[in-house]
């Protein structure tokens, strides 16, 4: 059962490199339906991604980046993840769920929420699943930073919001007690 569990982590990250609490996962549980499978055309044409299961994304598209989310501490498995992608419709943040890992060994994901991207300034930055919220780390937030030179936190946040599975949206939160990491830190 560990190795499975094992097995699916690393499934997890290899697909999210390429391409919580126990109250959050008894919501999210909620939100574990099967999805709706589509063709690369019809995914391509949707007005929005809620609930589309898909093994890899159709070639209007690119994966920019993206973040694993525990099902919680400790835990050695995942359920979750956040990526940006390019769409047809623009930029965007996805949480996905992690249902199924299909014979070629990639997970199979169901968009659960989206976020577009709003325009960033020059001096902002979006930043995905390294902020803490009043001391905690909450890898379910996105936030837009203002990038200062030579800081190791940015501490000025310009908007955040948390994604939530169950709505199938990104909440915006309130930025004060907001702080987030740089990528790579």
């Amino acid at each position: 059962m560990r190795a499975a569990g094992m097995l699916l982590t690393v499934c997890a990250l290899i697909a999210a490199c390429a391409g919580g609490d126990a109250g959050r996962r008894s919501r999210d549980s909620a939100a574990s339906a099967a999805g709706t499978v589509v063709s690369a055309a019809e995914f391509s044409s949707a007005t929005k991604y809620l609930g589309i299961r898909y093994d890899s994304l159709p070639p209007t598209f690119t994966f920019v980046s993206g973040s694993l989310i525990p099902n919680g501490p400790g835990a050695n498995s995942v359920g979750f993840d956040l990526d940006l992608v390019r769409t047809p419709r623009g930029e965007m943040i996805w949480l996905d769920s992690i249902v199924a890992v299909s014979q070629r060994g990639r997970p199979s994901r169901i968009v659960r929420a989206e976020l577009k991207v709003p325009p960033l300034a020059p001096d902002e930055r979006l930043v995905m699943s390294s902020c803490d919220v009043d001391g905690r780390l909450d890898p379910r937030v996105v936030a837009i930073v203002v990038v200062e030179p030579g800081v190791t936190q940015y501490t000025l946040i310009r908007q955040a919001w948390r994604a939530d599975a169950t709505s199938g949206r990104f909440e915006v939160i309130p930025v004060t007690g907001v702080v987030c990491e740089p990528a790579g830190t």
